[in-house]
């Protein structure tokens, strides 16, 4: 979306909008979207350091910093993968020492994938190293009440996100915004071609012949 389609789109959901504000909004939308091509592209990044695909990558983050041990089916249902991608994915990961199936400690009849306690976990934690300290580094320039603002800002998005993350999973078909046709919609040309072949001609008046 263009910034003059998102100005449209501002004026016309926030008819109360200042102009000043609605500059802000836009780019501050504007600045969201930049920063996750941003993320994707370093994450893209990390995971050809790794010799992994971004899919895999992203499996294996959640399982060391958020999940934890994970069953395969629960994996799938955070990453939206199928089941059997999840298999492949959690193949790869076994095969290049990231993580491990192991028996669930509380139901010994439960596999679970977990990270590799002698794996190649570091291998991985230290490529972050550099951005968590660059992050440190933006924080300076906050002070602590600033940096909380932020931070109910950030976790208020990500709400917001994995609403329209789930909304899009249960969607079979998105809807289309209604657009008012400026000017009359005229018929392909072929089938304009078409109703002039099988019209009825009309009769040819008779030329009278010269004496």
């Amino acid at each position: 979306m263009s910034r003059t389609h998102l100005s449209e789109l501002l004026a016309q959901r926030s008819k109360s909008m200042t102009p000043e504000r609605e500059e802000i909004v836009a780019s501050l939308i504007g600045e969201s979207r930049r920063m996750s091509t941003r993320t994707v592209l370093f994450h893209a990044a990390i995971a050809e350091r790794l010799g992994l695909n971004p899919s895999d990558h992203k499996c294996a983050d959640l399982i060391w910093n958020e999940t934890g041990p994970v069953t395969a089916g629960r994996l799938a249902e955070l990453t939206g993968l199928s089941t059997g991608a999840i298999t492949g994915v959690v193949d790869r990961l076994e095969r290049a020492g990231f993580v491990s199936r192991v028996p669930d400690p509380d139901d010994r009849r439960r596999v679970v994938i977990a990270c590799s306690a002698e794996g190649r976990a570091p291998d991985i934690r230290h490529l972050f190293v550099p951005m968590m300290l660059g992050m440190v580094a933006v924080c300076e320039n906050y002070s602590d009440a600033e940096l909380t603002l932020i931070l109910d800002f950030m976790r208020r998005s990500g709400e917001m996100s994995e609403s329209r993350i789930q909304a899009l999973k249960e969607a079979a078909i998105l809807p289309r915004p209604v657009e008012t046709p400026t000017s009359e919609a005229m018929p392909p040309r072929t089938e304009v071609a078409k109703s002039r072949k099988n019209a009825p001609k009309s009769p040819q008046k008779a030329t009278p012949r010269k004496r």
